[in-house]
This record gives C-alpha cells, sequence and structure tokens, in this order.
C-alpha cells in the first residue's frame, strides 16, 4: 500500500494526516502543539523551532503507524499571512510574526491610502493588519536592524518546505495572502516592496501548489522518517487547503469551516469578476482554472475556547466538551443573551481589526449555558454575514458543508444550520486543511484533478436541516446581534479616528 501525507501547520498545533494513494481512506493521523507568544497587546509571534520539532514528532508518529505503507509524496499547508526572516547563515532572526498579529494597524492604512488602487487592481484586495506586507512596513519602521539582517524571508509552511527539502519557495495563494501578489500573472508586486521599505529580493519564488518541488533531505529524513528522496509539493495556505479538503473544487460547493478562525469558503472560476472589499478576499485556489472567495470570521473556534477558559475553567475540572454541552441547557435565542465574536477584531464584513468582543443582555438570570449558547450563536451569526457577502458578490452556493474542530460539537452544526435557513452537511472527516495537503500531494502524484479526487469526500457526512421550532428565535437573536455588531464597530471607529 501507498499513501501520501499532509502536513498543516495551524495557529495552534501541527496536524498531519496520512491517505490512501489509491482511495480515500484515511490511514493515520497525528498532532502535536506548540506555544504561541503574546509580548504586548496585538503582537503574537511563534518559534520556527517548535514548528519543526512538532512537525519531525508528528511525522515520526505517522511513518511509525504506518509500518510498511510507503509515503509516496508530501503535501503542505500552513496557516497564511505569518513569516520569519533568515539571516545570511540561514538562521531564523527571531520569532515568527504570525496571522493574528495586528501591530501595524498605522501602516496598513498608510499603505491602503497610498496604494488601495493597485492593490484592489492587481492584488484584488484591500489591504489590513493582517497581512505580511503591513507587518514588513512595521518593521522597517521599528525593527530595521532585524529587517538589515535578513537574507531571506518565509512563510509559515514554506519554513517546513525548507527544513524539509532545501528549497527556498512558496506557492500562489500563500503569496496571494500577503497582499504583495499579482492574481493575473501570479508574480509579486515589485512597487510594493518598496512602498513598505524592504527589498523584493527577500521574497522566494512562486510555484505551483501541486508540482514536484524538492526531495526530502538525508537530515530531514533521520528526524522525520520519511525516506530520502521522498517527492514533496507546496500544497497551499490552510485557507485554499481546507477548501480542497472540503471539497469546494466544484461549482456550488460552500465551505465553512470552525478552526482558531471561522473560514467561509467558495470556489469560482478564475475569471469570474470580483469587486474587493473589506472583509472579502480573492485567493488562487490549487487548480490554476479557479479562484477561491473568502470570507473569514476572526474568532470562530477561538471564541468557544476563550469563553472555556476564561469564564468556566478556572479551578474547575470541567472539560471543553463538557462546557459545549452545557448549551442544550439553554435556547434558540440564549434567552436573550448576544455575543458579538470580535475577540481578535472584526473581518468580514467590517474589515474593522481594532473592533473587540462583547456580551449583551445579561442579567442576574443568566446562566453558564445561556454564554456558551450565545458564543455559539454569535460566531454563527457572523457566518451568515460571511455567506450573505459572497452571495452578494455573485457567488452561486448550491451545498454547504462543515468542517474542523467546532463541527464535533453538534449543537453548533444545528445553529449553523438554524441560522442559514438550510441545510449543512457535516464531514465525515473534519481536519481539512491536512487533508487537502494530502490531497495536493497526490494529485500531483497521480495526475488526477482535484474536483476528481474530492468527489467521495462527502461520504458519511451527516445532515443538519433547519428547525422551523428555532426560525423566530433564531431571527431574533440574529436581528439582536446586528445591532450589538453595528455598535461595536462604530464604536471602534471613533476610537481608532481619535488616536489617528
Amino acid at each position: 500500500m501507498k499513501a501520501t501525507i499532509g502536513i498543516d501547520i495551524g495557529t495552534s498545533a501541527v496536524k498531519v494526516v496520512a491517505l490512501a494513494l489509491g482511495g480515500q481512506d484515511v490511514l493515520a493521523e497525528s498532532v502535536r502543539p506548540y506555544p504561541t507568544h503574546t509580548l504586548h497587546p496585538g503582537w503574537v509571534e511563534q518559534s520556527p523551532q517548535d514548528w519543526w520539532r512538532a512537525v519531525s514528532e508528528a511525522v515520526g508518529e505517522i511513518t511509525g503507524k504506518l509500518g510498511r505503507t510507503e509515503i509516496a509524496g508530501v503535501g503542505l499547508s500552513g496557516q497564511v499571512n505569518g513569516f520569519l526572516l533568515l539571516d545570511e547563515a540561514d538562521a531564523p532572526l527571531g520569532n515568527a510574526i504570525i496571522w493574528l498579529d495586528t501591530r501595524s494597524v498605522e501602516q496598513a492604512d498608510r499603505l491602503a491610502k497610498s496604494h488601495g488602487t493597485l492593490l484592489r487592481q492587481r492584488g484584488a484586495t484591500d489591504l489590513n493588519a493582517i497581512a505580511v506586507l503591513t507587518k514588513l512596513a512595521w518593521m522597517a519602521e521599528h525593527d530595521r536592524e532585524r529587517l538589515a539582517r535578513a537574507r531571506s524571508l518565509l512563510l509559515v509552511k514554506d519554513y517546513i518546505f525548507w527544513r524539509l527539502t532545501g528549497v527556498r519557495l512558496t506557492d500562489p495563494s500563500d503569496a496571494a495572502s500577503t497582499g504583495m501578489m499579482d492574481i493575473v500573472d501570479l508574480n509579486w508586486i515589485d512597487e510594493l516592496s518598496g512602498a513598505a521599505g524592504f527589498s523584493s529580493s527577500l521574497l522566494p519564488p512562486i510555484r505551483s501548489s501541486t508540482e514536484i518541488a524538492g526531495h526530502v533531505l538525508p537530515d530531514a529524513s533521520r528526524v522525520t522518517g520519511l525516506a530520502i528522496g521522498t517527492p514533496v509539493v507546496p500544497g497551499a495556505g490552510d485557507i485554499t487547503a481546507l477548501a480542497v479538503g472540503c471539497g469546494v473544487s466544484s461549482p456550488g460547493v460552500l465551505g465553512i469551516t470552525l478552526g482558531t478562525a471561522g473560514h467561509v469558503v467558495l470556489s469560482q472560476d478564475a475569471k469570474a469578476p470580483f469587486s474587493p472589499q473589506q472583509g472579502l478576499w480573492r485567493i488562487p485556489h490549487a487548480d490554476r482554472l479557479q479562484c477561491i472567495w473568502l470570507a473569514l470570521v476572526m474568532s470562530g473556534g477561538l471564541s468557544l475556547s476563550w469563553l472555556h477558559r476564561t469564564f468556566l475553567s478556572g479551578h474547575s475540572t470541567m472539560g471543553f466538551t463538557e462546557m459545549a454541552a452545557l448549551a442544550e441547557s439553554s435556547r434558540p435565542g440564549a434567552r436573550g443573551v448576544s455575543f458579538v465574536p470580535f475577540l481578535e477584531g472584526a473581518a468580514t464584513p467590517y474589515g474593522q481589526p481594532q473592533a473587540r468582543g462583547s456580551f449583551t443582555g445579561l442579567s442576574s438570570s443568566t446562566s453558564a449555558a445561556d454564554l456558551v449558547q450565545a458564543v455559539m450563536e454569535g460566531v454563527a451569526f457572523n457566518v451568515r454575514q460571511c455567506v450573505e457577502s459572497l452571495e452578494a458578490q455573485g457567488g452561486k452556493i448550491t451545498e454547504i458543508r462543515l468542517a474542523e474542530g467546532g463541527a464535533r460539537i453538534d449543537r453548533w452544526c444545528q445553529i449553523i444550520a438554524d441560522t442559514l435557513e438550510r441545510p449543512v452537511l457535516k464531514l465525515g472527516y473534519l481536519d481539512t486543511s491536512s487533508l487537502g495537503a494530502a490531497m495536493m500531494a497526490k494529485s500531483a502524484l497521480t495526475g488526477q484533478t482535484l474536483e476528481t479526487l474530492s468527489a467521495d469526500l462527502a461520504r458519511g457526512a451527516v445532515t443538519f436541516a433547519p428547525d422551523p421550532a428555532n426560525a423566530n428565535a433564531t431571527a431574533a437573536g440574529y436581528r439582536r446581534y446586528l445591532i450589538s455588531a453595528e455598535s461595536e464597530i462604530a464604536r471602534s471607529s471613533r476610537l481608532l479616528a481619535t488616536e489617528s
């Protein structure tokens, strides 16, 4: 038997999955967490050495589990808009700055004003503090010494590709997310590096997601168990990878993933007209004939994890699953409590990184169950805004699929179905970014298209249909949510205007 493996370097952990080369069976999986460092408010960093340690351990576990099964190829996925710098000796210059970092709000505003038209026309994006471009502009102003010592830049998954193969590169989806790539010719936009204050020579070559672009080196083989010379494809940023893993390679299929962030993705023809706007992005697909339209909930599964960590764990032994089950004791509408999930800012449809989350409608009768229900609903309501934004852009939706960690909570799946007023399918395998990475390697080795490979992904899916009994309470909850969300956007906009 042969298999491909997909390695996803996520926000909190690396996930590795082995996929049978001759079918869609997942043969083995492994997870290894790593820490995140927040040195100052808005600063969020991780150690690339922690990524490599986690990858080495997780892949080593996979190779051990597979025994005599041959790993025929490797594909990669990773959190987008994180990067690290290497010096002339290829040593990392400090920690990587990851996508959650929003220290560059001022630089984002300035570049958006000076180069906004170019970004919309060639990059199909409106700039914000998430983008690597703005983080580099911040570094050019506040960390000049480190930037001056840098000789190369690697995005998150591309650092692991380099450790495996010795090759520096990225793929179109990761490059586009930085805000620096022309979405038509798939090259870096040279004008932007000069405007941001760094040299374009730092940026790696851009290669196809499904191209065999490197092979496992002896040093990497020793620590991972992968055979020397195993083919490796660049794969894609986690958004494109999760889209592939959800089967968003066919017209009309919408994917919703509830990981740390909530991603809402829809596949479109690469030539389909797209109007960039705050909180909506056009990202290259691993299939060059398609593109992905992305809407984003900054704090998806993170919102529920935050609630568990902050309010309900403390000195209690209550686990996350037990906490999520508390919502069964509440009811649709959370007894009047609303939650705005802007813990890390607002993306779709507002594009306001300084927005913050809130509860409203609290009373002395509010229970822990109501808080859990309200958080699940708040994320679902923001997801509804995402879906409506994609449809307003011209997207056509015929099927909705759910995946990633939050989809393991059936009540949350039902809330989303009730909120969207449409059936949703919870996929049988939920770790879609790592699965998508393995599928890209499989496509490279077999020559099969990603659409062909994704034909059976809905096999074993569970359908959640909207419950008419919940319709009125859910609709009322959505109206309250919109009032609270708009109020917070207005507040954060006033604050931003005052500070500037």
